[in-house]
């Protein structure tokens, strides 16, 4: 999410998600992971309204949100100044967010919102999501979210989440799902896996092509920067493994980790949908 988007447009659009998207089991578990649940119960009208269809469903929701999202005290005026803003006034922003896709939600029903929310904030980020939706990779937007989140807040946790993207993209064209012991695969042999399932490979269909081992050579710099993100994240530069002294991690190292990862991971599902319209096309296979 953009830095310079303001608490009211952050209320208006998580409204719009969940008047368009909710039950009473939804509120009630969004409720369990803000700790707001007491509210969501004892709001005089909340899910009464939403129940029996009343018309101030919506005007009860408004109410909500901002209680949900964790809205922090107001800081008090400065007599020299106007106070210093912090990036956002709500607590529990990025529980929300996540809980409700809102960036992919937004994306697909409310473009404008979107692009004042999101748009053009980290345009990289963006095409990937665009990509993945289209080939139903919805795990995409849960790692897009945090890695956001990261850039501008803790740079481990977008360290983390770019090593956790590949993972789920390198996954997906291997048609790994669920967590049973066979997708339990560290990163390099991922690549090398995806690669040879893409024919990307030096012996791969696509080896005899000009520029062939040009091309070879820019797969080998890939799986390095792939490789490269996973050692990285495991050397505690990342979130996901326990430590209690971290090495020193700052935005610049993050965000050149974040723009590797993500153009690495766009390559590979445009390449896997690529491959799908190959096979497609071809009537001699199955």
């Amino acid at each position: 999410m953009r830095a310079d988007v303001n608490d009211d447009e952050i209320v208006q659009a998580v409204v719009k998600a969940i008047d368009a998207t909710f039950d009473r089991s939804k509120w009630m578990e969004l409720g369990l992971l803000t700790n707001t649940l007491d509210y969501i119960q004892g709001h005089r009208r909340l899910l009464r309204s939403l129940d029996f269809g009343d018309t101030d469903y919506l005007a009860c929701i408004i109410e909500a949100v901002p209680v949900v999202l964790g809205r922090k005290p107001r800081r008090a005026s400065n007599p020299y100044g106007p106070p210093r803003r912090a990036r956002s006034g709500f607590a529990n922003l990025l529980k929300v967010e996540e809980y409700l896709k809102l960036p992919s939600w937004l994306r697909e029903r409310e473009p404008a919102l979107y692009n004042a929310l999101y748009g053009g904030e980290d345009d990289i980020v963006d095409k990937l999501q665009a990509t993945a939706a289209r080939l139903g990779i919805q795990d995409v937007d849960e790692h897009a979210a945090r890695i956001r989140r990261g850039l501008r807040e803790d740079p481990a946790q977008a360290i983390g989440s770019a090593k956790e993207l590949l993972e789920t993209v390198l996954k997906a064209v291997l048609e790994l799902h669920g967590n049973g012991p066979e997708t339990k695969v560290d990163v390099p042999k991922l690549v090398k896996e995806a690669s040879v399932r893409l024919g990307l490979n030096a012996g791969g269909h696509r080896g005899d092509e000009p520029g062939a081992e040009q091309r070879r050579r820019l797969f080998t710099a890939l799986g390095n920067i792939v490789n490269a993100t996973a050692e990285l994240r495991n050397a505690g530069f990342g979130t996901g493994h326990g430590g209690s002294q971290r090495p020193v991690r700052d935005g610049a190292t993050a965000r050149l980790v974040v723009s590797s990862a993500v153009a690495v991971a766009t390559f590979y599902i445009e390449a896997w949908a690529a491959e799908d319209a190959e096979d497609d096309a071809d009537p001699t296979v199955a």
